[in-house]
């Protein structure tokens, strides 16, 4: 059997991070990404659905350059032209926080308990941008007020278990941003929030993808999410892209079963029960169907 052609997202030429062919394995039999091609572009977020373990994490990551160091990458990670595959540790790290930035899966872990949340901003300002303490500060406090954390002063001299589970994220935006970055990676940034809260940091993440023209990535297993936010969607299953293109024709009419899989699981109000898909049973017919795109279509 012939493999599958992968779906991509199409090149833009104002894209800002463009990856190509990637794949990613551990040593093991099959590859934990395989193929994966996406277009990151400014002022764009890109929405990345699918169930754990389909690669969607991973690929962040590799793009980052944050995978274990037991994993094998390859193809073509281009950030503004500059090939990252490859490149130095050190000189990937200079581009972390300045130019790529990564908001990561549960924000209470990710954030240090020990330390006042000002500190952990200061510190990820001075470590990536040549300022002092006072431009330091201005940038910290500046990027609280763009996640709308009004009570700037309050959450600066707070640590992570004083604030609520929505602030914590925003704290983690707030880092995330407080560098300028032209990336964002947004993993699973409404996980373990309730619904108004979702629809904040959804909100925000919109408001500033906008506002500083950044390209986003916004990672989630729920395609009700991104489908209200995202400009383009790519749909991964077993490390590869299935389906991509413009969020409301993917969403409106999927042409893959498994995106079709994704949209039927989503708890409707009314309506009655949806038809229950069984994985196991529908991972063949989702491999040998191919990829669908159709980013090409549109200009």
């Amino acid at each position: 059997m012939n493999r599958p052609q992968e779906a991509t997202v199409s090149a833009s030429p104002e894209s800002v991070l463009s990856i190509r062919d990637l794949s990613v394995d551990f040593g093991g039999p099959t590859k934990a990404v395989s193929g994966v091609s996406i277009e990151l572009t400014p002022g764009r977020i890109l929405g990345v659905a699918g169930q754990s373990g389909s690669g969607k994490s991973l690929t962040a990551l590799a793009a980052m350059g944050l995978v274990p160091s037991n994993a094998h990458v390859e193809g073509s990670i281009r950030f503004q032209g500059q090939e990252l595959v490859g490149m130095s540790e050190k000189d990937r790290s200079r581009l972390r926080g300045s130019g790529m930035t990564m908001i990561f899966q549960e924000t209470i872990t990710a954030l240090n308990p020990v330390v006042p949340i000002k500190k952990q901003l200061m510190l990820a300002v001075t470590a990536n941008l040549d300022c002092d303490a006072d431009e330091a500060r201005d940038r910290v406090e500046g990027s609280l007020h763009d996640v709308k954390l009004h009570d700037v002063d309050r959450v600066m001299n707070s640590y992570p278990y004083e604030l609520s589970g929505g602030m914590c994220q925003r704290v983690m935006i707030a880092m995330a941003l407080v560098c300028g970055a032209d990336v964002l990676f947004a993993d699973e940034p409404t996980t373990a929030l309730d619904v108004t809260v979702q629809r904040e940091v959804i909100d925000i993440i919109r408001g500033v993808a906008d506002e500083r023209n950044l390209a986003v990535m916004l990672i989630s297993h729920d395609i009700g999410v991104l489908e209200e936010v995202s400009d383009e969607l790519a749909v991964m299953y077993q490390g590869r892209v299935v389906e991509s293109g413009p969020s409301s024709d993917v969403i409106a009419n999927p042409g893959h079963p498994y995106t079709a899989a994704l949209l039927n699981s989503i708890p409707r109000i009314s309506g009655g029960l949806t038809e229950f898909v069984e994985m196991p049973d529908f991972a063949l017919e989702a491999v040998e169907h191919g990829g669908t795109d159709r980013t090409g279509d549109h200009a």
